[in-house]
């Protein structure tokens, strides 16, 4: 799943890797071809750019296809060989009666025993035609398949689909077609073109279900089989024609794979993966592959806004997308006994096609697709009626017990008040709504929340349970309540009030109140000493949401605010209370701290396809044990602005030295007591968070050479220096961003 990018690793989409392994009709070796000789001209490496533009097409009998290279400066490339390029070529079979269109290859061959969509490229075990290189970074390529006839390009045998249905490969001049090139060198940078046409003339029918925009969002440059990087050219393989031999076989139709690879999420499971079968293509299984929100978020993926077919979804359901991921429902008249976790008869009763599907499926219609799918959007719009508001904290002064004035309020009805003592969304039964004021504070002289003195165990903030403790403020709609601890004597700087919890939704069924709403949480900051001075902020909630939809998190009682996260996640927390002593992990506690913990979780482990030698288990409440060993980032995980605000992740400002700019080290080990933090043994904090993701023995020897302090007090890190900034800092020779290459 992970192709090293110099030191780093760069993580394609989930499926890439191991896909390749399965799927070799798109692979294949080394080996001869043809073409004129290359230019001396290399191209680009990866980390420039390449843009393959097509400029025409013709077909008469083999295809012929005319294309521009160039780089990121418009500047032709004219150093492409043969060996560097793959071409692809299919045609749009055209849906009738709700049934709907397909892509079918032209180009396909048979891969134990099943057939596969293929490319013609000079590889061992492929055909490849006429390279011309015109020496300015255009190029034309004659296709060695004359796709006009039969005999030019015979259908291999057993010439059918996964379900025995017979491939049509006749070609139809009044078709669309599409052919994809692809840049295929792994030591370029990636590059596509794609062109659409009809070669006899006449009106161009679009089928674009899903866009790389949509797809890039998470996987931020889509690469499966290690150089793919364009979903309108894995359409021309990846149709219902392509497929793995197996008991039963295996399509790797697009719309099958990728909603079967995506269905894992927030517990749900593929029902076949439920029952003990698991979801595999050839040897390769994705189970364990776990989407990062809803998996009924359709328009996560689909939008018809952004492609001529993105709301197919809704608009076109099909046996094949439906049963993808409702894969116990059996639609004939009896099980497929290959299938055995078939145990659902379709409920519409037996379907010959996909004729009547839009009948009950349709919009508007008794069992609509969107009033099924679209419980995330339904559930995000009954939180929005939500807003948690801190109208005051007093005193706040060092000694002062806290009196903190709240309301909750509806802002879609002029910020209407809720009356949180009879409203059925914070009175229903069975736990269904929380709301907790919780108060934390920095360490005294330093700039990261740690809540000393609070009298919680392991740097935990004083929280109180709003629903039972809040009286009636002076102003309508206004609650109060007082805080169980006094402000430490002593304390300076920034008192933080925060408001978290879940009002009971009726969105699944009104009237019961059982939804939990993500509501946004909240929290305000006030001044115990001098001047206010906001906390830094480095994480950007957009980049968080642009993978996980909504950042919500401990059963929906935190959610979509970064600055409440911090309060609990200090430097001083780590998980040893929620542990029966050692762990799985061989660990008696984990540091919990933000700035270790995510870049820990998101970086999951090599040998499940991550990158720290060894993956991160967290213990939550109840014992409950959080293995992150198998997440798999899908994007670049060496990009670290995928997730920071700005330039937040390089050593600059606080973090050029950041012990003397009241930054605290991370808990590794508790001290002797849970509630006084002074001699937990830390981590220094720029080595605290390099090995995050940098947890080898090498990796750590490199940091205690250059000043780093391990499983040390404050004191001892306070009286170091760690020396990470004059190699790593920003502008010096291995910034931060030089070596992650950083765009």
């Amino acid at each position: 799943m992970i192709g090293k990018r110099s030191a780093y690793r760069g993580i394609g989409l989930a499926a890439a890797g191991l896909l390749a392994l399965a799927i070799a009709g798109c692979g294949g070796g080394g080996g001869g071809g043809g073409g004129t000789a290359p230019a001396p001209v290399p191209p680009p490496a990866a980390g420039g750019t390449l843009n393959i533009t097509i400029t025409s097409a013709t077909i008469s009998s083999p295809p012929v296809v005319k294309f521009k290279v160039t780089d990121g400066s418009g500047a032709g490339v004219p150093g492409l060989a043969a060996t560097d390029l793959r071409f692809n070529i299919a045609k749009l079979v055209p849906g009738s009666n709700g049934e709907p269109s397909i892509w079918q290859n032209y180009i396909n061959r048979v891969r134990s025993g099943a057939v596969q969509g293929s490319q013609e490229r000079s590889a061992t075990g492929f055909v490849f035609g006429t390279l011309t290189n015109h020496g300015d970074g255009s190029y034309t390529y004659a296709f060695a398949t004359d796709i006009t006839t039969a005999a030019g390009n015979p259908c291999p045998a057993p010439c059918t689909d996964a379900d025995g249905k017979a491939l049509d490969l006749r070609y139809d001049g009044g078709l669309t077609h599409r052919i994809a090139i692809q840049q295929g060198n792994s030591a370029y940078a990636l590059a596509a073109g794609v062109y659409d046409f009809v070669p006899s003339g006449g009106t161009l029918r679009k089928h674009d279900v899903v866009v790389n925009a949509t797809c890039n969002q998470c996987h931020e440059q889509l690469a499966a089989h290690g150089t793919r990087i364009d979903v309108q050219q894995c359409a021309t393989c990846h149709n219902p024609g392509s497929w793995v031999a197996g008991t039963p076989n295996v399509t790797v139709d697009l719309k099958v794979m990728i909603h079967r690879i995506h269905y894992n999420a927030g517990g749900l499971a593929l029902p076949s993966v439920r029952a003990g079968y698991p979801y595999k293509i050839g040897n390769a299984d994705f189970s364990a592959v776990v989407f990062t929100q809803d998996s009924r978020n359709c328009t996560r993926c689909h939008d018809g806004a952004l492609s001529a077919q993105g709301d197919n979804w809704k608009n076109q359901p099909s046996i094949a997308a439906c049963g993808s991921c409702h894969d116990d429902v059996y639609f004939g008249a009896q099980a497929d006994p290959a299938k055995p976790y078939q145990t659902r008869a379709h409920s519409g009763g037996v379907l010959a096609d996909n004729s009547a599907c839009v009948l009950c499926h349709g919009p508007g219609r008794v069992a609509d697709v969107t009033v099924a799918h679209d419980f995330p959007s339904r559930l995000k719009a009954a939180a929005g009626k939500f807003k948690f508001n801190i109208l005051g904290a007093a005193p706040t002064a060092a000694g002062g017990t806290t009196v903190v004035t709240f309301s909750v309020t509806d802002p879609t009805n002029g910020d209407a008040p809720y009356d949180i003592k009879t409203h059925p969304a914070f009175t229903a039964a069975g736990g269904a709504s929380t709301l907790t004021v919780k108060l934390g504070w920095n360490t005294p002289g330093r700039v990261d929340i740690g809540n000393d003195g609070s009298g919680q165990n392991y740097g935990q903030p004083v929280s109180v349970n709003a629903l039972t403790a809040a009286t009636a403020g002076a102003a309508a709609g206004t609650y109060t309540v007082t805080s169980p601890v006094a402000i430490p004597a002593g304390q300076t700087g920034t008192l933080r009030v925060m408001m978290d919890g879940h009002p009971a939704g009726d969105v699944t069924t009104p009237g019961t109140f059982s939804d939990r709403l993500p509501v946004k949480s909240a929290f305000r900051d006030f001044a115990v000493t001098g001047t206010l001075a906001a906390r830094r902020q480095v994480v950007d909630i957009a980049k968080c949401d642009g993978c996980h939809g909504t950042l919500s998190l401990h059963g929906a009682n935190r959610n979509e605010e970064i600055g409440v996260c911090v309060v609990c996640h200090n430097p001083n927390a780590t998980d040893k209370g929620r542990r029966a002593g050692v762990g799985v992990d061989g660990k008696a506690e984990e540091s919990v701290d933000f700035k270790t913990m995510i870049h820990a979780i998101h970086a999951g482990q090599k040998s499940n396809g991550g990158f720290r030698e060894k993956g991160i288990v967290v213990y939550g409440f109840g014992g409950s044990v959080n293995d992150f060993s198998k997440v798999v980032f899908p994007g670049k995980v060496n990009n670290c602005a995928a997730c920071h605000s700005g330039s937040t992740y390089q050593l600059a400002g606080l973090w050029e030295a950041p012990t003397a700019s009241g930054i605290l080290g991370s808990t590794g080990g508790t001290g002797a007591s849970a509630t006084d933090p002074a001699d937990n043994l830390r981590h220094s904090p720029t080595a605290a968070v390099c090995t995050s993701c940098h947890d080898s023995s090498v990796a750590n020897l490199h940091m205690q050479q250059n000043g780093a302090t391990f499983s040390a007090t404050q004191a001892t890190i306070d009286a170091a220096v760690e020396g990470c900034v004059l190699c790593h800092g920003a502008g010096r020779v291995f910034d931060v961003k030089t070596v992650h290459g950083v765009k």
